[in-house]
């Protein structure tokens, strides 16, 4: 008799049972785990809500604390260091009046306190304000600037607060502060410019405790304390005496809330959110009723998945239909699921608006190639958790494709709310990437769209102008992202033809010289004029300096068209003079770009020493606005004085500290540009009596510097009069010329010749 054979299992029942098998252990220990998991789930929701909370709270601080510090940096810019070491209040009370205008329309007042605490106001008031508690030496002991709690002003009719800038001497004395009044309701303005929820309530309170900014204007500039006796001791002024903190309470309404407040930094106030209770007791809730139906529902859930997952993966595998979903470093979706996704989304909403942001990581080929692969990849784990926690807090899509690049789509109801929403979250996701072990800047490609507008765009077309919009800000540190524009394309299309043609244009002698007159105002007699430079290509036509003085100072080849020009303008002047004609001096401008003084002045005298002309016929105009340090600039002007030419400083008045300049830059002219005359004139086309006085101000303050002046863009007769009524020395401008050709030129010389010749400087 036969043996029977041993019954053998065929490789798919094998996999069957062995599933099965597998299935029942892991519900065996899920059951036992499963109430574990959900309590941890549980205390892991709760912490993420506190977290959350405490997130919103710190980026709303950072919100106000951004607004404080523009209204000191509003306040610091009408500081003049100069003025207030004179120590006369009535000065600098005058020169507040002039100034204010300039200024936020947030300052109810600006004034200037003295050593005696005498308050100089930019109404016009003089205030004794010894007694006044906001105002004292001690409130600098610490920060450099101040921010008082709430009192009642008497040039106000609503409570208000006061931002104060002090003035140390140069014997490190408190000599005066600046101060402006603030009406405390324009801090609801702030309010509705920073997102804090649906459902969160923000408070603020000054170092008293008294209500600042609330919901309910009957609570501002009182103590608020809870009606319920259970929350009698959490009172508005034991939480601004604490400072940071979170405590359950009420708020005006009888509402149990979650309170978080902090101290906002560099400023006494306390800001408070608090949160209804009630939607994180929903949480509690409904953890419970879904606890037990969760852990069975999973345990069958569990059993099935393995069971299908053997057959359909095997299927699938088999036929390689499979694409790949998710990235193995990240876990976010790959590329190709991403485009499927968001190809549905886009058609699902065709009316809505759309933004999508390319992300990357600054120089990582460097990081890669100095820290390893490995480090590499922790830092993109790191960098993709933070943009999908962002991601998915606004219910958007992400994926990671090549390397360090990150690709987001979020549907948007606007355009300006979007950027500003994403504006604060890269400043939250700069803090955050700041305590990572190495450093790294991320930056931003970002394009916007309305599949109703235009179906035909695709999401892959929406990468690509995401990425050319990050790929156009070079290596920019001052900005963290780009927007795409279409006409950017045009613009880098048309930046590129003129590079491509600059260098053959200057071989070529494409570039030419005009000379624009510079007229004397006491008896409109030329006394000099202007070198500027023109680019006529015979396929592109004239080209004028506003489409590429910006972009060859951007790619360096200014320097090399500057040197062009002056050996234009010394070999025209050269020759003027060996045909005796009356000649008269002509300003060159030199660009930002010459950062080296003796390179500079080796070509420059290179140049001017091939020619017979005297230095007196060369002024160099310098810009105020350059990027060259005052050292640098105070180089040059010294070597150009030395060598017997002038200097005149360019478009003065247009910079950040043209005072400061002027006292380290030894120019002999001042040139005021052409928009302090555009900015003045009315609808009616006459001078505003308040810039009139300005303009005035800063041509007797040239005067008493001993500086000449020159005014560019006169067009009319009324501006020609106004500046000639003030003592303006020179203009030039369409009023008596445009630039000339050099024969022009020459022609309008002599038919203005005067004799004798008046001195230029």
């Amino acid at each position: 008799m036969l043996c029977k054979p041993k019954r053998k299992f065929s490789p798919k029942k094998l996999k069957f049972f062995s599933t099965l098998a597998v299935s029942g252990l892991i519900m065996l220990i899920l059951s036992f785990f499963s109430g574990i998991i959900m309590n941890k789930a549980l205390a892991a929701t709760e912490k993420r809500y506190l977290d959350n909370c405490a997130q919103v709270l710190q980026g709303y601080s950072v919100g106000i604390q951004y607004y404080l510090e523009n209204y000191h940096t509003y306040l610091s810019s009408i500081f003049n260091e100069e003025l207030f070491e004179e120590d006369n209040p009535k000065e600098i009370q005058k020169w507040i009046i002039d100034n204010f205008k300039f200024l936020t329309q947030d300052f109810a007042s600006v004034f200037y306190v003295d050593s005696n605490l005498t308050g100089y106001f930019s109404q016009g008031d003089i205030i004794d304000l010894k007694n006044k508690p906001y105002i004292s030496p001690d409130n600098f002991r610490i920060a450099s600037y101040y921010v008082s709690d709430m009192f009642d002003s008497e040039l106000s009719d609503t409570p208000v607060f006061c931002i104060e800038k002090p003035y140390f001497g140069k014997d490190g004395r408190l000599k005066g502060i600046l101060c402006a009044y603030i009406e405390i309701n324009r801090l609801w303005r702030i309010a509705k410019n920073i997102r804090i929820g649906d459902y969160g309530t923000a408070y603020i309170l000054d170092r008293s405790g008294k209500v600042l900014m609330h919901p309910d204007d009957n609570y501002i500039g009182k103590v608020f304390i809870p009606k319920s006796e259970k929350y009698k001791n959490v009172t508005s002024d034991v939480t601004a005496k604490e400072g940071n903190g979170y405590v359950e309470t009420e708020n005006h309404l009888g509402e149990p809330i979650d309170l978080f407040y902090a101290r906002i930094k560099n400023c006494g106030w306390t800001l408070s959110v608090g949160f209804p209770k009630k939607y994180f007791e929903a949480v509690h809730t409904k953890y419970n009723s879904l606890k037990f139906m969760a852990i069975m529902v999973s345990l069958v859930a569990l059993v099935l998945l393995l069971f299908l997952d053997t057959l359909i993966s095997d299927y699938f595998y088999k036929n390689q239909l499979i694409d790949a979903i998710y990235d193995p470093l990240t876990k976010l979706w790959t590329r190709q699921k991403f485009e499927k996704e968001a190809a549905k989304i886009m058609n699902k909403y065709s009316k809505a608006r759309f933004m999508l942001i390319e992300a990357d990581i600054r120089g990582f080929k460097f990081i890669n190639q100095n820290y390893g692969e490995e480090e590499a990849d922790k830092m993109i784990y790191f960098f993709s958790t933070l943009l999908n926690k962002v991601t998915q807090e606004y219910k958007g899509i992400i994926c990671h494709g090549f390397a360090d690049h990150f690709t987001c789509l979020l549907r948007i109801q606007d355009v300006r709310e979007a950027m500003n929403i994403f504006k604060g979250q890269t400043y939250l996701l700069a803090e955050q990437i700041r305590e990572y072990d190495i450093p790294f800047f991320p930056k931003f490609g970002i394009t916007f769209a309305k599949p109703s507008h235009n179906p035909q765009v695709t999401i892959r077309d929406l990468i690509g102008q995401a990425s050319f919009a990050k790929s156009m800000m070079k290596n920019s540190m001052l900005l963290p992202y780009g927007v795409y524009n279409p006409r950017l394309l045009w613009k880098v299309n048309e930046e590129q033809t003129l590079e491509h043609n600059m260098k053959d244009a200057l071989e070529n002698q494409e570039f030419f010289v005009m000379y624009q007159p510079k007229v004397l105002l006491e008896d409109d007699s030329v006394v000099g004029a202007e070198a500027l430079v023109r680019w006529n290509n015979p396929k592109l036509g004239m080209i004028y300096p506003d489409k590429f003085i910006p972009l060859f100072e951007r790619n360096g080849f200014i320097v090399k068209l500057d040197f062009y020009v002056y050996d234009k303008v010394f070999k025209f002047l050269d020759e003027q003079i060996k045909s005796g004609h009356h000649v008269v001096p002509v300003s060159v401008n030199m660009s930002r770009n010459h950062n080296h003084p003796e390179k500079f002045m080796a070509e420059f005298m290179r140049l001017f020493k091939k020619y017979e002309i005297p230095p007196n016929l060369i002024q160099v105009e310098i810009i105020e606005r350059s990027v060259m340090d005052r050292d640098t600039l105070c180089a040059i002007t010294n070597s150009l004085h030395e060598e017997g030419f002038t200097v005149a400083m360019d478009d003065f008045g247009s910079g950040e500290s043209s005072l400061n300049m002027l006292s380290k830059v030894p120019v002999d002219v001042l040139k005021f540009d052409r928009e302090f005359l555009l900015s003045s004139i009315n609808n009616k086309g006459e001078m505003e009596k308040k810039s009139a006085k300005f303009i005035k101000s800063l041509i007797d303050l040239s005067r008493n510097l001993e500086k000449k002046t020159v005014f560019e863009g006169v067009e009319t007769e009324a501006q020609r009069n106004f500046l000639r009524s003030i003592n303006c020395d020179q203009v030039q401008g369409y009023f008596y010329s445009r630039p000339l050709i050099e024969e022009d030129f020459v022609n309008f010389v002599q038919s203005h010749y005067r004799e004798p010749q008046p001195s230029l400087f």
